[in-house]
């Protein structure tokens, strides 16, 4: 029988320590003849990301000793830190940003670039030329934004070649199978590379001899991704022209003049949006039957794509378990997925012949203890219908009172262009196991919903995405789900800023978290990093030209209007969102008198890696919820937070 108490006050098993203990993440899948190669998060050493090999035989073992990082650093977000081949790994160091390569019989490491002013990432391998392509990220100019340059490392001789370099951003370097065609991918200020990129094809005679680009597909308003070379040499990628991202196709034969043709148009998105390199959405088991996956309404689904007689057709979904599917890699008839799923954080999925073998430790949650993600579309501002994931408070030990309601969590997510999924996140699951209920909102803005969902955030950032938010919390209190006196805003990065957008031009909220937040967009588009220097130009409007509108939009200006506590955590060393940013909103509060707390990492930037980071975050924040919102105060054992403004004796 389970035990009745106040909502907000359960205990659970699942404790920040468990959470950031079962925070370690796989990325970046590569098969290599019969052998697996990935990466894996180590939160317990700092956030290190180390490199694994799993045999055909299925043992596993950690090739890159600690403590030797394998993470590039391009446009921030990284992405390609490694490739793996039958002799060695080569890698790019985190400490450094230099490509290393790795014997595998031996285990020596040594250094291939030693250009410290670049960082390196994206890396393919050509063994036709024997050749590693990559982005080169060249910091070495004191006044003037990094210049990014695809490169070509000829490993016989050690000698580098420029390939292309007339562009802001190159990414996605793609020898084919014969050696003989090179694609990849650019785009340039202002835009995003999910507002408009494009293809290009060159040959390519040796590591060091291309022909001039052709330029394939993309304009100024199509998303071009995930270039990808069949077994036999024809040309795929993933194009957004029909306004959701769906395959395209190009025959080797039209190599030369083709533009390509749409394999299977249909309402769903084949890939997210580009914020990292080496994204793997699709693979080839062979060159009529592909491995793909793509999102609708905020599911994504795994499927098989087969062509007979020049038709495509699409498999019924596999893996029902899987609900976010995060890395397709294929090679020959295996295949290897990362996704995760409703009793699943994250599991890699195995396929050597006609069958998935899911190979994953236990989920820290009994199936009794985990709150089930409940898509629900609510109405929100001008008669549209914004998206977003509810979750009841759950525990098998417990139940709220019958004649109360739980206190309501509604998340803003990252980006702002990017999406919630349905999966197991024990961050969430660690609200709902101590009795607070949690709606994981895609706003508008959000991706997996077609291009027009995607644009209805243009020029509206800090409009649209806080309607969406506010409308969630109004559309949960109506239904009867959640207490009408306490609801709590929080979000990260530039879900942060729609946490403070939220609480100083609206009353909806009694509390509000932002991780890493912004407060002054004017200082944001002055001070951030390369990859995003024009991002709020299509987000908010261009500077300084708009900088009335800036000034508007910015919650640094209207910190007074906060009339809720507020709690804000922010990494030292943040490239992304400055700390100056949380500093100077932190002071803004506090001088109007608002209570706030804020809470510092020295050593984390943007986004917490570190397990004893993850777990201080989570046991802060529980404390200050069950703090303000005066819920039993023996339940929380919390860290102790200075809450700047707040009565000593609570009433």
């Amino acid at each position: 029988m389970k035990t009745t108490a106040a909502y907000g006050t359960w205990a659970s098993s699942l404790t920040g320590e468990v959470v950031a203990a079962n925070s370690v993440k796989m990325a970046e899948p590569q098969w290599v003849g019969e052998s697996l190669f990935w990466l894996e998060t180590r939160p317990a050493e700092k956030g290190r990301q180390t490199i694994l090999q799993r045999a055909a035989d299925g043992t596993t073992r950690e090739i890159l000793p600690n403590p030797w990082n394998a993470r590039t650093k391009v446009h921030e977000y990284g992405g390609g830190s490694f490739f793996a081949t039958q002799d060695a790994v080569y890698f790019v160091n985190g400490e450094d940003q230099q490509i290393y390569r790795l014997d595998l019989a031996n285990q020596r490491i040594e250094p291939l670039t030693q250009t410290t002013d670049c960082r390196y990432g994206d890396l393919h391998y050509s063994p036709i030329h024997h050749c590693l392509l990559a982005i080169c990220e060249d910091h070495s100019g004191a006044t003037t934004e990094p210049q990014n340059r695809l490169i070509s490392l000829d490993l016989a001789s050690s000698h580098m070649s420029g390939v292309e370099t007339g562009h802001d951003f190159v990414t996605s370097a793609q020898v084919s199978p014969d050696g003989s065609w090179l694609a990849y991918i650019t785009w340039d200020h202002p835009h995003m590379p999910w507002q408009a990129s494009q293809l290009w094809l060159r040959s390519m005679a040796s590591a060091s001899v291309f022909g001039p680009p052709r330029q394939v597909t993309g304009d100024n308003r199509i998303s071009i991704t995930q270039p990808r070379w069949s077994p036999s040499g024809d040309l795929y990628w993933i194009s957004d022209a029909t306004d959701w991202w769906n395959l395209y196709h190009l025959p080797r034969d039209s190599l030369a003049t083709g533009d390509g043709s749409a394999l299977l148009p249909m309402a769903a998105d084949f890939a997210p949006p580009h914020w990292v390199c080496r994204q793997t959405s699709y693979g080839f088991l062979d060159d009529r039957h592909l491995l793909v996956s793509y999102t609708q309404e905020g599911v994504w689904r795994l499927a098989s794509l087969t062509e007979h007689n020049g038709d495509w057709h699409l498999s019924s979904p596999l893996l029902s378990d899987c609900n976010a599917v995060q890395s397709v890699t294929c090679s020959g008839k295996r295949a290897a997925v990362l996704g995760a799923g409703t009793y699943l954080a994250q599991g890699l999925w195995l396929r050597t012949d006609e069958h998935f073998q899911l190979t994953a430790k236990q989920a820290p949650l009994a199936k009794d203890d985990i709150s089930h993600a409940r898509p629900v579309g609510f109405p929100t501002k001008g008669g549209q219908i914004a998206h977003g994931f509810f979750y009841q408070p759950e525990n098998a030990r417990f139940a709220g009172h019958a004649d109360k309601l739980p206190p309501l969590i509604v998340i803003g997510h990252g980006g702002p262009t990017a999406a919630s999924d349905a999966s197991l996140n024990l961050k969430i699951q660690f609200w709902t196991q101590r009795g607070f209920a949690v709606f994981d909102v895609n706003y508008r803005g959000s991706t997996g919903f077609g291009r027009a969902y995607r644009d209805a955030l243009d020029r509206q950032w800090g409009v649209v995405d806080v309607d969406d938010l506010c409308a969630a919390a109004e559309y949960a209190t109506a239904q009867g789900w959640v207490h009408p006196q306490q609801r709590i805003i929080r979000g990260s990065s530039a879900g942060g800023y729609s946490v403070l957008a939220a609480l100083t031009d609206r009353q909806v909220f009694n509390a509000g978290v932002s991780l890493y937040g912004i407060g002054d967009l004017e200082t944001l588009a002055q001070d951030t990093h390369k990859f995003e220097a024009h991002y709020l130009d299509s987000l908010v409007g261009a500077y300084p030209q708009e900088k009335a509108l800036y000034e508007q939009r910015s919650p640094i200006h209207k910190a007074a209007n906060i009339r809720c506590p507020l709690l804000v955590f922010q990494g030292l060393q943040d490239k992304v969102v400055p700390p100056n940013q949380a500093e100077q909103m932190v002071a803004a509060v506090k001088d109007a008198g608002v209570p706030v707390a804020y809470v510092t990492y020295p050593e984390e930037g943007h986004g917490f890696r570190s397990a004893q980071t993850i777990q201080h975050q989570l046991d802060a924040e529980l404390a200050f919820y069950r703090r303000i919102f005066h819920l039993d105060s023996n339940a929380s054992n919390g860290p102790d937070i200075t809450i700047h403004n707040w009565p000593e004796v609570a009433p």
